[in-house]
């Protein structure tokens, strides 16, 4: 697909390998291939949801845009700049314009610390703030995300899960990124304080101009959102188009399944989903099958998918995009009552 040139974020053929040899007396090479070619660009102020099921590499991909990992081949270019080709002190300096809100509230924040500490370390690192400023602006960071001053001398155990993540919120918009990576920031937490975490950083996302990748593996929470989606499956995109377009009118087989493995609460609608559920078990990034790499679960699959690679090209509907040699041309799914009950 093509990318634009003028995009805050570009992704160019991005792929990720993983060693995974079988001892060290083998000379036979395994990879685990958990991100293979990828592209994409963001814009700036646009909020991008990633989806997929787990083991897809959607976290994988976040990890090396935030250069938590660095890409075996590709580049990722930020603001302009190629990441993988600065130094480690250039690095450094370009981190406080990307920041990330991790999965676990639990596990991301340090137990020794205060939240004043925590909320304040990143500025404290790049030497932004200290003293009354430095108090002023934790203070402040705690009051936009909803927690009172008065939290800011306990320890993150003292708090819900809903709390800890406001508080990895905070943390991660103290320096004022121009793009936060958002790792399933919702997946661990109860329903309803998913909502108001949703809600936090839409309000946030307005207010401070942001741009936002929104990982997640549950159609809901992506369709809540994003303005474009990005489904994933087995270390590809397969399907990445406007929000709205993709889930009235998906092209690709898996994102028709995705959208038909969200449980509907209506008995007269669950038939429905009985037609295009999705069977099978996600086949090994070590070994993922040749051709189309869905072809193993798709109802539609021929020899084609069996031995053809899908380019991933732009469908009759603009700026729809997807790796399939046999899109979904069909009325069924965007009729469908049961998916309109999960658009409603």
């Amino acid at each position: 697909m093509p990318l634009n040139k003028d995009a805050l974020l570009q992704v160019k053929g991005v792929k990720k390998y993983f060693d995974v040899s079988e001892g060290i007396f083998t000379t036979k090479k395994k990879y685990l291939k958990a991100v293979d070619n990828v592209n994409f660009s963001l814009k700036q102020g646009e909020i991008l949801g990633i989806v997929g099921e787990s083991g897809c590499g959607k976290s994988t991909l976040g990890n090396l845009i935030m250069q938590l990992e660095n890409p075996t081949e590709g580049e990722i270019i930020f603001d302009g700049i190629e990441l993988s080709k600065l130094s480690a002190k250039e690095l450094r300096r370009k981190r406080k314009d990307i920041q990330m809100i991790f999965q676990d509230p639990y596990s991301s924040l340090n137990p020794r610390m205060k939240v004043f500490d925590i909320v304040a370390e990143p500025l404290r690192t790049h030497k932004l703030a200290s003293g009354t400023d430095l108090k002023k602006q934790v203070y402040d960071m705690l009051e936009i995300v909803g927690l009172n001053n008065k939290y800011a001398n306990r320890y993150p155990h003292e708090f819900s899960g809903g709390q800890r993540q406001r508080i990895g919120i905070a943390r991660a918009l103290t320096l004022k990124p121009k793009l936060i990576v958002c790792d399933e920031p919702v997946s661990a937490l109860d329903v309803s304080i998913q909502a108001q975490i949703l809600n936090l950083l839409l309000k946030l996302q307005k207010e401070f101009q942001l741009t936002l990748i929104f990982i997640a593996h549950g159609i809901p929470a992506v369709k809540y959102i994003s303005n474009r989606i990005a489904v994933m499956y087995l270390g590809k995109i397969v399907e990445i188009a406007d929000k709205e377009q993709l889930l009235s009118n998906p092209k690709h087989p898996y994102t028709e399944s995705l959208l038909y493995s969200v449980p509907v609460s209506h008995p007269k609608l669950r038939s429905n989903h009985e037609q295009s559920k999705l069977t099978g078990e996600m086949p090994s990034p070590v070994d993922p099958p040749p051709g189309c790499r869905f072809h193993t679960r798709c109802p539609y699959a021929d020899e084609k998918c069996m031995e053809e690679t899908p380019d991933l090209i732009e469908t009759q509907d603009k700026e729809h995009y997807v790796a399939c040699h046999y899109p979904l041309y069909r009325e069924r799914v965007s009729n469908s009552d049961s998916v309109q009950a999960i658009l409603d």
